[in-house]
Formats: C-alpha cells, sequence, structure tokens
C-alpha cells in the first residue's frame, strides 16, 4: 500500500471525506482497476455523479433503511461497488453478533449534491452515515453517542462496548470510518466511506489518526488496556495493541502484517458481542 500523508488533527468534515479537494470521475480513471474501484491511494479525490446514475435501494442486506431523522423507510442511492461492500460488512457483523439479530438499518444517508464543491465522498455514492441498529424485540446498537455520552455505570460502558465492536467490524472492510473521537460532527453517526481502500478490505497505516483512534478506543472500551486516546503510534498504543494480540493468540505486533490488523480487529468484534 503506498504511504499515505499525515491526516490533520482538526478539519472540517466535508474537507476530511474530500480527502485532497475537489477532483472529477475522468482524473480518477487511472486509480482505478477494471472494476471501476478507486485503489488506496493518497491522490484519489471525491468527485460528483448525479444521483441518476446511481442505484437506488430500500434494504441493505435484506434489512430496511430507516432515515434516522423521521424515523421512516427510505430509499438511499449508492454507487454499486460501495452498496456490495456495505452489504458484505453487515452480513460479517450479522454472522458475529449473537442474539438479537438487527433487523432495521436507521442512516442519516448516502449520497448528497455536492453542487460545485464535489469535496465529499457522498456525492459519489460512496459514503454511508450509520446511526443505528434496530434489533429484533426491540433497543438498539446505536452511534448516537450525541444521547448516550451523559448515561453511566452499566448502560454506559454497554453502549460503548457495543459501539466499539460496531466500529472495528466496520473497519475490516473501510479505511476509512469516522467515530465520535474525530470532531462534534460525528456525534450522532458513524461516517464510512471507501475514497482510500476502494473495493478492497482495509489496511492499517499508522499515520491514520482515525484509525489509530479507533485502535486506542478499542484497546480501552473493549480490552480494559489503559492506553489515552491521542490518534498516534505511541509507545503506549504499540504495548496495548501487542496485550490484545497476545490475549488473541496472534504473534505479530499490530503493524507487522495485514493478518495481525484483521485478527485484532476480528476478536474485537466478538468481544463486544453480548
Amino acid at each position: 500500500m503506498p504511504s499515505l500523508p499525515p491526516e490533520p488533527a482538526l478539519v472540517s468534515r466535508r474537507r476530511l471525506l474530500g480527502l485532497a479537494g475537489a477532483g472529477t470521475l475522468a482524473a480518477l480513471l487511472p486509480a482505478c482497476g477494471t472494476d471501476g474501484a478507486v485503489r488506496d491511494s493518497p491522490f484519489a479525490r471525491a468527485y460528483c455523479v448525479p444521483r441518476s446514475t446511481l442505484d437506488a435501494h430500500r434494504e441493505l442486506d435484506g434489512l430496511p433503511l430507516v432515515y434516522e431523522v423521521d424515523e421512516r423507510r427510505s430509499s438511499f442511492s449508492f454507487e454499486a461497488g460501495f452498496y456490495s461492500s456495505l452489504a458484505g460488512w453487515l452480513q460479517s457483523y450479522r454472522r458475529a453478533t449473537g442474539t438479537p439479530q438487527p433487523d432495521q438499518v436507521w442512516s442519516y444517508g448516502a449520497w448528497t449534491d455536492g453542487g460545485s464543491a464535489c469535496d465529499s465522498w457522498h456525492n459519489a455514492g460512496r459514503a454511508f452515515d450509520l446511526a443505528r441498529l434496530r434489533l429484533e424485540g426491540g433497543g438498539f446498537v446505536s452511534c448516537r453517542y450525541d444521547q448516550w455520552q451523559q448515561s453511566t455505570g452499566a448502560a454506559r460502558e454497554r453502549a460503548l462496548r457495543q459501539y466499539w465492536a460496531l466500529a472495528a467490524s466496520l473497519h475490516l472492510d473501510f479505511a476509512y470510518v469516522l467515530t465520535y473521537l474525530y470532531n462534534a460532527a460525528h456525534h450522532n453517526h458513524i461516517h464510512i466511506d471507501n475514497g482510500r481502500s476502494g473495493g478492497q478490505p482495509s489496511t492499517l497505516s499508522t499515520r491514520s489518526q482515525v484509525q489509530l483512534q479507533a485502535v486506542q478506543a478499542i484497546c480501552r472500551y473493549l480490552w480494559n488496556e489503559p492506553v489515552e486516546i491521542t490518534g498516534r503510534w505511541d509507545q503506549a498504543t504499540r504495548r496495548a495493541s501487542r496485550s490484545v494480540l497476545d490475549r488473541a493468540e496472534v504473534g505479530d505486533a499490530l503493524d507487522e502484517s495485514v493478518e495481525s490488523w484483521r485478527s485484532f480487529l476480528t476478536a474485537s468484534v466478538a468481544r463486544g458481542v453480548d
């Protein structure tokens, strides 16, 4: 994987989603494979497509899509490859969970009209804002940190455990998974896009603030490793992640192989299942 430039500590949501600013579909073609997916590249740029060129879906992996704002079933528009990856993620997550199973996917949306900016992967139908998974029999796995951040005791511990197990599952398939740790704009949802990873599974970059925030939070909230959440690949994070891998009976350090990264995430998903 080509090395990526370090991510800034604080940028606007629109600029982050754009990764490198405005661009055009034509400019992306050299970075595309035969399946049309943009490969992991620091030069990939967001671009705009009209909604009419995308596929509209009312379900994801057979589960109804619900608009978080009005709590009604809705249709969302996706680029075909991204939708397939998103459905594949949900299949894997559902296999990893026990009972109850998710029966609805609640979201703030997928495609948005980029106007003249075209600086967000939402504008290409290659991003999704996940708010909650409703469970059979009621209840939610909630990304709504804005709603439960003030909870205490067992309720807060359960919300954090479910949240970070869900985030770990998303990090397996997508390089950019933006959580409440990134900024306040993500306190009510987890953002997912494939702008960096295209149609491929994610790999770890130790220069990625987003991924390292997740590593630290997963260590802290799922494995009780008291590491500070800094977004940096520091000695404490190396020790904490190595401890998790030892407990998962994986020999390598987190940054030694793709298999270590995936084993860390897979074990963490299982750790968060009730």
